[in-house]
């Protein structure tokens, strides 16, 4: 006796799906990978805002100096914490590699 085929993505079961299970699907929460996605969007955008913050700095332009160090402390730590999370994906993927099947 075979089992029943079922996949998570659109809920069927043995080739049929639910309106439902689409309407679900369509209204899910968004995805790893487009969440991580917009975390590197964020850090880039905070990185830019410290770097244009600083250039205007070195020129001579008024700025606020201390709002442009917050800046950088952000866009610093936004960035450690990104490659924090590079780092624990890329190890757990490379853990997976070496289970043997």
């Amino acid at each position: 006796m075979e089992a029943p085929a079922i996949t998570l993505n659109s809920l069927s079961i043995n080739g049929k799906s639910s309106g439902l299970a689409k309407k679900q699907a369509e209204t899910s929460n968004p995805s790893f990978s487009d969440m991580l996605g917009k975390a590197v969007k964020d850090v880039n955008d905070q990185l830019v805002k410290a770097s244009q913050g600083s250039a205007k700095m070195a020129v001579g332009k008024e700025v606020d100096i201390t709002q442009t160090m917050i800046d950088i402390a952000k866009a610093d730590l936004s960035f450690k914490l990104l490659l924090q999370v590079r780092n624990k994906a890329l190890s757990a993927y490379e853990e997976v590699m070496r289970m043997q099947l």
